[in-house]
């Protein structure tokens, strides 16, 4: 019996989730089709992405409100190498386009880094200002409409399916969630960011560079915001600064809900993934059993009450360990 349990509370998210997934299929078939499961899927990758990097940052007690406006800014890179950069190659074309998203994702978050740790400057405030930056990039590039991807291939190889329903984008992020898994559990690397997030000076005096642990941990946040965005763009169709708005909040919502402290030093990144999809599903529930007639806000009450309770209980149990 006492296995049995510790199996139930290390899998308690997971099993949340499935009961989900089948509860929902429960009150509306239409939803296990092999178009909805897709949907589904590929939103859990791009969320996922977005999930794994902030859990980076909250590992070091940090936020980051700016992974929104980041990826947003992510689409519109893509579209406008594709549309303006005439290399006689389409494919070249494309790679120089995700690496152009990437690097300068990446290089937003290097920024936050900086002003964090250099300036003494608060997390909230920073990556505050930088959504604002990175909105208002997109918006003069673009100049407020949206503009499709004129390289059709790309679209084609990151919405491609396996055996008709398994996006290739999902497929990726599981991929990467299993690299970040080893690094974080395995590499001195990895167990930095729970060293600095559980006490910063002791990890200092041990001989660890915090600053460049923060660093590193919001130019990961960057870079996955990049790859989120490439990944929107791809299923969207087109790049748009607004393209991921708000989906800071929900992506805090979700890596919390995994199970990461917001004061740093405890969270899985796996548990990450589990959180994204349970949000998902939440919406697939709350769309499929008719909840959203009632009102279109209903989804977001739902997700603020569960998230306020988690963050509870995460505080109740973090108090009882201090004890």
């Amino acid at each position: 019996m006492e296995k049995i349990k510790k199996r139930l509370s290390n899998n308690g998210l997971l099993l949340v989730a499935i009961l989900m997934f089948v509860l929902t299929g429960l009150l509306n078939k239409s939803f296990l089709t092999s178009f909805n499961i897709n949907g589904l899927l590929t939103e859990i990758s791009f969320m996922g992405f977005l999930g794994m990097g902030m859990t980076f940052v909250l590992l070091t007690g940090g936020i980051d409100l700016s992974v929104g406006a980041v990826a947003g800014l992510s689409t519109v890179i893509i579209a406008m190498t594709m549309k303006h950069l005439e290399l006689g190659n389409p494919t070249l074309t494309v790679l120089v386009g995700i690496v152009l998203a990437i690097v300068v994702c990446t290089a937003l978050g290097i920024g936050n880094g900086l002003l964090v740790t250099y300036l003494k400057l608060p997390p909230l405030i920073v990556t505050l200002g930088m959504s604002w930056v990175a909105m208002g990039l997109g918006q003069m590039l673009l100049k407020g409409a949206p503009l499709a991807l004129s390289i059709k291939s790309f679209r084609t190889l990151m919405t491609a399916k396996l055996l008709n329903v398994i996006p290739v984008s999902f497929l990726i992020t599981v991929a990467a969630l299993a690299f970040l898994s080893y690094v974080l559990r395995a590499l001195r690397f990895g167990r930095e960011f729970y060293a600095v997030g559980s006490n910063k000076y002791a990890a200092f005096i041990s001989g660890t560079n915090t600053n460049a642990v923060l660093i590193k941990a919001y130019a990961i946040c960057g870079g996955f915001a990049g790859i989120a965005g490439l990944l929107i763009a791809a299923y969207t169709g087109s790049g748009y600064p607004a393209a991921a708005n708000n989906y800071e909040t929900y992506t805090i919502a979700a890596v919390v809900m995994g199970g990461t402290s917001m004061n740093g030093g405890e969270g899985k990144i796996a548990q990450t993934l589990i959180g994204v999809a349970i949000l998902r599903l939440l919406n697939k529930l709350v769309v499929f059993s008719g909840l959203s007639s009632i009102s279109g806000y209903i989804e977001g009450i739902i997700i603020g009450t569960i998230l306020i309770i988690v963050l509870l209980i995460n505080t109740s149990k973090e108090g009882e360990q201090a004890k």
